[in-house]
């Protein structure tokens, strides 16, 4: 465990919108184990206008170190999904991915976002953890519910996702 004072010593990510020619490495940071297919769909989409304004890209010594590609739902302007976070093995366990969600969160265009809904792997325990302080910084309970199941996917019985929608506090209160 790191002693707080250390935690002044960790260098700060620069935090900015995904561009066109982060595409490469985003698909290599999401590309670990057999994410190969999801990291070059990722890749691809961070390069697309629709995920720039919701989506953060996380850089140390011009590094990418971090992305989170994320989207208001077309048929639901109230609903932020969070498509995909991702956090180099060197930059995990350091709050990373907690600062690109607030950071997104603040973000002007975020202002009529009243949930926040992802698809989590029930043996992700990071996304797991990531969600759950979300959701105790945001004085809400996630709401869990089968997504993709083992009867959808029998070659990979192991697997199950699950859709999870978080409630957001009402805003007006806390600008009051």
């Amino acid at each position: 465990m790191q002693h707080s004072l250390e935690l002044f010593e960790q260098p700060i990510p620069v935090l900015r919108p995904p561009l066109p020619e982060d595409g490469a490495a985003v698909s290599l940071l999401a590309s670990t184990g057999d994410q190969k297919a999801i990291g070059d769909l990722l890749g691809e989409l961070a390069a697309f206008d629709n995920y720039k304004e919701f989506s953060v890209i996380a850089e140390l010594d011009g590094d990418l170190v971090g992305a989170m590609l994320a989207y208001v739902l077309p048929y639901d302007p109230e609903t932020l999904f969070i498509w995909q976070v991702g956090v180099s093995e060197g930059e995990a366990d350091k709050g990373l991915a907690s600062l690109m969600l607030g950071q997104v969160m603040r973000r002007h265009v975020c202002a009529d976002v009243t949930r926040v809904q992802t698809v989590i792997a029930s043996n992700d325990e990071s996304t797991w953890a990531l969600f759950r302080r979300f959701a105790r910084w945001q004085r809400s309970r996630m709401d869990i519910q089968p997504f993709i199941t083992q009867a959808l996917t029998p070659y990979r019985r192991h697997e199950n996702s699950n859709l999870v929608t978080i409630r957001l506090e009402d805003r007006s209160e806390r600008a009051a």
